[in-house]
Formats: structure tokens, C-alpha cells, sequence
């Protein structure tokens, strides 16, 4: 006997969690009891590159695709109703929304805690259990498509989580509200593609948020928001992109160490601001980005784009005092 085999089931599980799920499936080949120990292997690394293989050229798309399905297919039910601690799922090359919804809600029904998805489908819409889930602790979200794949979120209660990341999926500024809400322990939320609904206020209240990275767009049409607000008093870390809002009315930054600004105006704003023409109408809710940059004063590292310095050119004799500042 080997010595491999002679080891305890749990431990030949650890080992398989460390191998991509086609790799871990591989093994079954050795024995039966390797086959039935993939059951209960607690991390699925499930990747659709690894079916594709380039001497196997003339092999149709879509017969790799359904290939690529049914295997998800049989390892799910292969492992039932077994806990399972991890699941990464990259579709690269699309796949069918109805088994995706399914294989999503098995792991979240088994009480998944970190979810990790990259998806290559058009105006797809995550299921509704996704959002009321109780062991869900990291959640990362990635569309090879900008597009909102948000349903709708009101009765979302996130209870554990602490990581929410969303690259490339569409954001609105209400849905991020409700989701802010129903995550009560969130600690780091990375969002590229916020946006706002036109005419409405923007609101990040977080109180337990430490990590907070936003590239946002303004508002429907590439406008200015009405407001942003940041309520986040255990906030330590700032990374936020967006258009100039009209005003800053509340900002609870009181304990922050590094902040990252990206603060652009729109294109016609731009060309006011470079023509000097700074009582405009358009220009001159930017002298409210001072009451920002005064929230900032207590970070020990400042970074500042060159579009936020042109936005600053125009309420510079507002200039706070950064007193702990040990880098810009």
C-alpha cells in the first residue's frame, strides 16, 4: 500500500481542496475509495479553460460546453447535501443561465461561506437566494459583460459576510444601500461600476467597513450626483473614483489612514474649468468638494488624480490642513 493511501479520509480531503475539481476528479481513477472521497471534498476550484485543449481543434464549441456542463453536473451530485466551505466557478466560454442558477443555489443551500463566480453571459441576473444567504462570508462576483446582474435586493439579509466584491457588474447606488444594510458585519466591499439614479442622493453607511474601494460613473448619463455621503466611521482604507457630486453634506471619515481620490468633472465642466471660467453654473457646486477633502484631514497617505487636482483648482482657498500627513 501507498503511503498516500494509507492516510485518513480527512486528510486525503485537505489535499484533493488544494487541486482544481477536474484535477481532484482525475484521482478517482486510482480506487473506488477515491471517487467516493471527491463527495466530500469541502473546496470546488471549477475552471472551463481546463476542458479546452488546443490539439483538440476541430472538437465543436458547443460540444466542450457540454461537456464542460455535465461534469458540474455529476460532481454536485456526486457530493449531495455535503457541506462545502469553498466554491470558485470561471465560465470563460458562456454557459447555459438555468444550470448556473441551479449549481449556485446547491452550494449556497449547502451552506457555502466563500462563493467566487466569473461569468461570460449577457443581461444575466444572479438568483434571489444569493442574497439571503446565512453563511455566506466572502462573496465575489465577476462579468466578462458591463451589466447590471443585480436582481432585485430588497429582503436581502447577509448576516455573515465581510468581503463583497464586484468587478465589472453594474451597481446601482439604491441597490447598494439595501445590500449595505443587510450586511451588518461587512468589512471590505471593492465595487467597480457604481452608479447612481438620476436626481438622487448616494449613501455608503457602513458601521463596521474598514476597506472601501468604489469606481463610479455619476449618475445615469455620466452626471453630476445630487449628493454623496460616506457614514462610515471605522472606515481605514479610501480608494473612490467618480464625477464631482453637487455636495458632500455628510462625511464620517474620522478614522481613516489612507485615502485614494479620483474626483472627475463631467466633459463640458472640463472644458469650463481649463477656460477659467469658475462661476459658471456648472463649476461652482465644486467648491462644496472641500468639505471631502476636509474629512480626510487626520490620513497619514494621500493620493490625488490629476483630474481631482483640477477639480481642487477651483475651491482652493478652502484647503484643509492635513496634520498627520506622511505621504501624497
Amino acid at each position: 500500500m501507498d503511503h498516500v493511501s494509507s492516510l485518513p479520509n480527512e486528510l486525503i480531503c485537505h489535499i484533493l481542496s488544494f487541486l482544481t475539481t477536474k484535477e481532484a476528479a482525475l484521482t478517482s481513477v486510482l480506487s473506488k475509495r477515491w471517487l467516493n472521497l471527491l463527495a466530500f471534498v469541502p473546496d470546488l476550484d471549477i475552471d472551463d479553460s481546463v476542458f479546452l485543449h488546443p490539439e483538440e481543434g476541430k472538437r465543436e464549441r458547443e460540444g466542450i460546453l457540454q461537456t464542460f456542463e455535465d461534469f458540474v453536473d455529476r460532481v454536485l451530485a456526486l457530493q449531495g447535501h455535503s457541506s462545502i466551505k469553498r466554491f470558485s466557478l470561471k465560465c470563460e466560454n458562456g454557459v447555459d443561465k438555468d444550470r448556473l442558477n441551479r449549481w449556485i443555489c446547491n452550494v449556497l443551500h449547502r451552506g457555502v461561506s466563500d462563493l467566487e463566480i466569473f461569468i461570460n453571459c449577457n443581461r444575466y441576473v444572479l438568483p434571489q437566494e444569493t442574497f439571503v444567504s446565512r453563511t455566506l462570508v466572502n462573496l465575489k462576483l465577476t462579468s466578462k459583460f458591463s451589466h447590471d446582474l443585480w436582481p432585485g435586493v430588497e429582503g436581502a439579509f447577509l448576516p455573515m459576510l465581510k468581503t463583497l466584491i464586484s468587478y465589472r457588474c453594474w451597481v446601482y447606488s439604491d441597490k447598494l444601500e439595501i445590500l449595505l444594510r443587510a450586511s451588518p458585519l461587512l468589512e471590505e466591499l471593492y465595487i467597480k461600476n457604481a452608479l447612481g439614479r438620476t436626481g438622487t442622493d448616494v449613501t455608503v453607511s457602513s458601521a463596521r467597513l474598514k476597506n472601501l474601494t468604489i469606481y463610479a460613473f455619476g449618475s445615469v448619463g455620466f452626471k453630476n450626483p445630487k449628493s454623496t455621503c460616506f457614514d462610515t466611521p471605522s472606515l481605514l482604507y479610501l480608494d473612490y473614483t467618480d464625477i464631482v457630486s453637487e455636495d458632500y453634506p455628510k462625511l464620517n471619515l474620522e478614522h481613516l489612514v489612507e485615502a485614494r481620490l479620483n474626483i472627475m468633472p463631467r466633459l463640458g465642466q472640463f472644458k469650463l474649468i481649463r477656460g477659467l471660467d469658475v462661476e459658471d453654473d456648472e463649476v461652482r457646486p465644486f467648491g462644496n468638494v472641500w468639505k471631502l477633502l476636509s474629512a480626510l484631514r487626520n490620513v497619514r497617505k494621500l493620493g490625488l488624480s490629476y483630474d481631482t487636482l483640477e477639480v481642487i483648482s477651483v475651491c482652493c482657498e478652502l484647503m484643509p490642513v492635513f496634520n498627520n500627513l506622511k505621504w501624497l
